[in-house]
């Protein structure tokens, strides 16, 4: 699998695809992440649950960049 870079459309595979391909990045390749999610009620949370299932370390959750999305910045779970 190649490495993206800067920006990846994940919006077109389904939901447990697009979290493993985060979370191998992330994993694998030491990266920290944004991940966008659309803000709908329990959405941001079930991505933080099976990211951190997958061995990615959630460091923080805001609103935005746009309105009705939530940033999910994430890195690999050994990370400081």
């Amino acid at each position: 699998m190649s490495l993206p870079r800067g920006f990846a459309d994940l919006a077109d595979l389904p939901e447990d695809e697009r979290i493993q391909i985060i979370a191998h990045h992330v994993r694998d390749h030491g990266l920290t992440v944004a991940v966008c999610v659309d803000d709908e009620p329990g959405k941001p949370e079930r991505y933080a649950e099976k990211l951190t299932a997958l061995g990615v370390r959630v460091l923080s959750q805001d609103k935005g960049p746009v309105a009705n999305v939530v940033t999910l910045k994430v890195g690999p779970a050994n990370a400081n």
